[in-house]
């Protein structure tokens, strides 16, 4: 792929992948920022193997996602996530449970991790996760169902929120 395709890809959605990352992070400027970069670095590793089953943002904030997790594994968060919960620490406020979720989204299977995801943080239509997924459209949306009540029912009694 010619370089000046990926820089147009990079320059359209960079700022799409970045506050994708920036909600995650829970508005931490340079943690988002440093995993930015590394999303585009592994699409342009990756290039060749992007099919075009789908938009150019949903696949570059699938591979901003798993990077995502990984960080979350690599700097042990979950580990300080249940710190602050068994200390009874719980902020009930819509950009802490916007991490919470992904935190408990990352035990998940992958396909229930992905649905999930997609759904909640893209809002994207189940014809779309279907798609993207090789699942049927029924199976996205009993996915999404059945992880949501699992979902619920762990931010209720691990991290106190009432939803």
């Amino acid at each position: 792929m010619p370089n000046n395709t990926f820089d147009e890809i990079y320059a359209s959605h960079f700022l799409y992948v970045r506050r994708f990352l920036l909600r995650l992070c829970k508005g931490n400027e340079y943690t988002a920022d440093d995993l930015t970069q590394e999303t585009f670095f592994q699409a342009y590793k990756s290039i060749n193997r992007f099919s075009g089953n789908c938009r150019v943002e949903t696949w570059l904030c699938s591979i901003a996602q798993h990077i995502f997790y990984a960080f979350l594994r690599k700097e042990k968060m979950l580990k300080h996530v249940d710190e602050i919960s068994q200390t009874g620490y719980v902020v009930q406020n819509e950009q802490f449970l916007e991490h919470d979720i992904a935190v408990v989204i990352s035990r998940f299977s992958d396909q229930t991790k992905n649905v999930l995801s997609y759904r909640l943080f893209h809002e994207m239509p189940y014809a779309e996760i279907s798609n993207l997924l090789g699942i049927s459209e029924n199976s996205a949306k009993v996915i999404f169902y059945r992880g949501r009540i699992k979902l619920k029912e762990i931010l209720e009694k691990e991290y106190g929120y009432e939803l």
